[in-house]
């Protein structure tokens, strides 16, 4: 899936069921593509969602508090037509209010307390300046439409036209909008400032 990595793949020969025929080797290849194309991904704000100071004072009574949503631009520039996903990874995984992998962590409190989460929505996609509708896939091969919903950590994500298949592009673009939530105030130490520490990497992926 990825020309950039060394696939190792081992076949085991099987000659009859036999032990007597059985095979006493086994083969292991190395094998891959050397791509002189590459493709580089951008996003508008360098990739910062700045909220800035959050009083504790503009939290509800009760129940978690929503940021506003954030738009930044996604833009991967590729040197030919490629075929290319953009895949996102959390590295703050583990810190989620809730464990599902929709939702990205914002980090730890000073006393090991879950600050909050954000999602990740994904939409006005476009192959070389063509809309087109947003896919993901879980497994290599199996695209799904994904217009309008929660991009997981770990899946990869891309433009198709009317199907269900990745484009051949050497222009992605798509609005990516970040909507973070804080959990309920009396889940925090408010008696100190609270660093709200989100971080994701997003790696283009060739297909």
């Amino acid at each position: 899936m990825q020309p950039s990595r060394v696939l190792i793949t081992a076949a085991l020969l099987l000659a009859g069921v036999s032990n007597v025929m059985a095979a006493s080797s086994v083969d292991l290849g190395v094998v891959g593509v050397i791509t002189p194309s590459a493709c580089t991904p951008t996003l508008s704000n360098n990739g910062v969602v700045d909220h800035g100071k959050v009083s504790v004072l503009d939290f509800p009574e009760s129940g978690n508090k929503a940021l506003p949503t954030v738009t930044l631009q996604l833009v991967v520039t590729c040197n030919a037509p490629m075929l290319m996903a953009v895949k996102a990874t959390d590295n703050r995984a583990g810190t989620a209010l809730y464990p599902w992998p929709e939702y990205f962590g914002l980090g730890l409190a000073r006393g090991g307390e879950k600050i909050g989460m954000y999602m990740l929505v994904m939409g006005n996609a476009s192959a070389d300046d063509v809309p087109g509708i947003v896919i993901d896939s879980y497994a290599e091969g199996r695209w799904s439409n994904a217009e309008d919903t929660y991009w997981a950590a770990g899946v990869m994500r891309t433009v198709s036209s009317t199907g269900l298949a990745p484009l051949p592009l050497t222009t992605f673009k798509a609005d990516l909008e970040v909507e973070t939530t804080l959990t309920d105030k009396k889940n925090l130490p408010i008696s100190d400032e609270i660093q709200i520490d989100g971080n994701a990497t997003l790696d283009v992926v060739y297909l």
